[in-house]
């Protein structure tokens, strides 16, 4: 009988118990900041060098965004003919990257790198492919923090999926605490079965992407939300869906998108991975990607990933969730005082409206409260106190529901929501 109750409770927490990769990293997603949207193929040490200070100086680094990560193109056009490994570009890294990384460390920064498990990278220089050990020591070697793994240039599915995990297992073999990021876009195809990333990859990377190659378009934003729906077990410490880089800051989208993607990306509790020229954005995008309350929200320390738990039947609104950290989680007994499930009493919401117009949308509190593991007729009326995370406000208190009014086409509501009272007979807060 206790068996079976602690069984029903792990599966109320979590429905899937999926094991992730135990390497003592991403214990909370991982934050930082990635070459690619910025310099493409074109930057060199000088340009990471002006990163890494601009990081500290814009306060990115304080808000959290402690990787910095290179992308694509650092690599020589070959390898190594004696001794087969990869060479870093001479002419833009005259230094090396040993010396970029301790400059990157002196900072307070961590330092990332990016190859692919391919023979060739997606930009055409060399890849992995069977040389996963031999450049897993050279990456800990140049005291490498963050490896990013593509699978560009491999056209045996087979192939694809193994090197993943050989590449992991490579990286467990090092001296150096190296996090492990699957861009597993490429597997996801109807011709295999490793089209789902978040059911393989926790055994073997810190974060995996779920979906294609982000763009910086609103209707490319809605398309990955879809597909993150009803995968929220995968997320829990040590690995993490990857929504992809953020493109706030890219400007072809307007702020209330941004707001609405930063906001998504932090409750979904994906990696926040910047990609915006921090050297020279506007006050209003630094003031999104370094909202303290919103990226609280994703580094919580329940460390809970989020779900859908309302659409409207039009599709025109959303309603998403998780649960987060509150100090004092209330207890609630039946009429002869024996435990019940306990109602997480602390939420963090984003009500978000998938409309062109803007729109009044309603939370019922009833969604965040009341589990249907175990069914308590009659259902309490709850008392939950409410704050504005973009405000910065505290809202006061309501009783069963919440309206947000006057929710901007495109915009989001983001909320904490916390329990203060359910009045039933059955129950005491």
């Amino acid at each position: 009988m206790i068996f079976a109750t602690v069984l029903v409770f792990l599966l109320w927490i979590h429905p899937l118990v999926i094991l992730s990769l135990n390497n003592g990293l991403a214990l909370t997603p991982p934050m930082g900041w990635s070459t690619w949207n910025v310099f493409h193929c074109d930057y060199n040490e000088t340009d990471i060098m002006g990163i890494a200070d601009t990081m500290v100086a814009s306060g990115m680094l304080s808000a959290g965004y402690k990787y910095l990560n290179i992308d694509d193109c650092w690599e020589a056009s070959s390898r190594d003919p004696v001794s087969g490994m990869l060479k870093y570009n001479e002419t833009r890294f005259p230094h090396g990257m040993l010396a970029l990384a301790d400059y990157i460390h002196s900072k307070g920064l961590l330092f990332g790198m990016y190859t692919s498990s391919g023979e060739w990278t997606c930009q055409n220089y060399p890849g992995s492919w069977q040389h996963e050990y031999l450049d897993a020591a050279l990456f800990a070697s140049w005291k490498v923090d963050f490896v990013k793994l593509d699978c560009c240039h491999q056209d045996n599915v087979k192939d694809r999926a193994t090197a993943f995990t050989r590449w992991s297992q490579a990286l467990m073999s090092q001296n150096r605490s190296i996090l492990y990021s699957c861009d597993s876009d490429e597997l996801i195809l109807n011709e295999n079965n490793q089209e789902f990333p978040f059911q393989w990859a926790p055994n073997y990377c810190n974060m995996a992407r779920i979906w294609w190659d982000i763009s910086d378009r609103w209707e490319s934003t809605m398309n990955i939300i879809d597909h993150v729906a009803n995968i929220y077990y995968a997320s829990q410490p040590g690995y993490w869906n990857d929504l992809d880089i953020l493109t706030v800051g890219l400007d072809r989208q307007t702020l209330i998108e941004y707001t609405s993607q930063f906001s998504l990306w932090a409750l979904i509790s994906s990696p926040l991975i910047a990609g915006n020229d921090i050297r020279k954005m506007s006050k209003e995008v630094a003031n999104i990607l370094t909202n303290r309350e919103v990226i609280a929200v994703n580094q919580d320390k329940l460390r809970r990933s989020a779900n859908m738990i309302h659409r409207a039947l039009d599709g025109s609104y959303e309603v998403w969730a998780k649960p987060i950290y509150h100090e004092n989680m209330s207890q609630i007994h039946t009429v002869n005082n024996s435990p019940r499930f306990t109602p997480l009493p602390f939420h963090a919401v984003v009500l978000l409206n998938r409309r062109d117009m803007v729109s009044n949308i309603t939370l019922e509190f009833n969604d965040l409260f009341d589990h249907r593991l175990n069914p308590h007729p009659p259902t309490p009326t709850w008392t939950a106190s409410i704050r504005d995370l973009w405000l910065h406000q505290d809202l006061g208190q309501f009783i069963e529901t919440w309206t947000a009014t006057d929710v901007p086409g495109h915009g989001i509501r983001m909320i904490t929501v916390l329990l203060v009272n359910a009045t039933n007979h059955l129950y005491v807060s």
